[in-house]
């Protein structure tokens, strides 16, 4: 175990006992909203990226900030050859936020990694904007029906039931949040590791990932989960 363990440990932990307080009824209908959340998110990432990007000028702004840490560029070799697909523990999904990777491992120009860097960041945001604005919005307006069920619950006996339960749920939600985070995150920590800074970070960040108990596990069930997200809710 790690560092990122025990942060993973934490947000599992908090899950657990935000769903004890809250109780099964308000944290089956925080999970409707997390699952549309990811639903939407997955859906209308790529045109709200755009738009922050383009329009609000994110990207060029990121571009510019990481053009000093690109500078000289990555010739072809330089790096250990990351080669993610569906049978690896590197799920290579989405596509476009693995094409940095790929793009570096190939050899690029500095002022081309800067960018493709700048554009992964902004659709991560964009990703857990989206998400973030829609599971808070949903799972509020869910939780005003969940306080009259849980009362509900209680008047007939089910209050220990709805504690517990909601523990269980809490921590599910936790856990496939963490499971959508890792899937998401790790291209983008590779294209870091791969063109950013010095080999210090480099060794550091990529050691802490890849010796983390939890990450496997969680990029395991992100190649599961991205199946669903692909085929059935059309996430690219």
């Amino acid at each position: 175990m790690n560092l990122v363990d025990g942060i993973f440990f934490i947000v599992l932990a908090w899950g657990a006992y935000r769903g004890f307080s809250r109780g099964l009824i308000s944290m089956i209908c925080r999970f409707g909203g997390f699952l549309v959340g990811v639903w939407l998110a997955g859906l209308y990432y790529i045109p709200v990226a755009k738009f922050l990007g383009t329009r609000l000028g994110l990207k060029e702004l990121l571009t510019k900030i990481f053009i000093p840490f690109c500078a000289g560029g990555v010739p072809a070799g330089s790096f250990p050859q990351f080669t993610p697909d569906a049978g690896s523990s590197l799920p290579g999904f989405p596509p476009s936020l693995w094409e940095p990777v790929h793009a570096i491992q190939g050899g690029i120009s500095g002022m081309t990694s800067a960018r493709l860097m700048a554009d992964s960041l902004v659709k991560l945001v964009a990703f857990f904007l989206v998400f973030a604005v829609v599971s808070i919005c949903l799972g509020a307006f869910l939780e005003l029906l969940a306080k009259i069920a849980t009362g509900f619950a209680h008047i007939v006996l089910l209050g220990g039931v709805n504690r517990v339960g909601g523990s269980a749920v809490g921590l599910i939600n936790n856990a496939l949040f963490l499971v959508v985070a890792v899937g998401m995150i790790t291209p983008l920590l590779y294209s870091m590791s791969l063109g950013f800074w010095g080999d210090g970070f480099r060794t550091a960040l990529i050691n802490n990932w890849e010796t983390s108990v939890l990450v496997p596990y969680f990029n395991k069930s992100w190649e599961v989960a991205s199946q669903v997200l692909a085929n059935f809710f059309q996430m690219v």
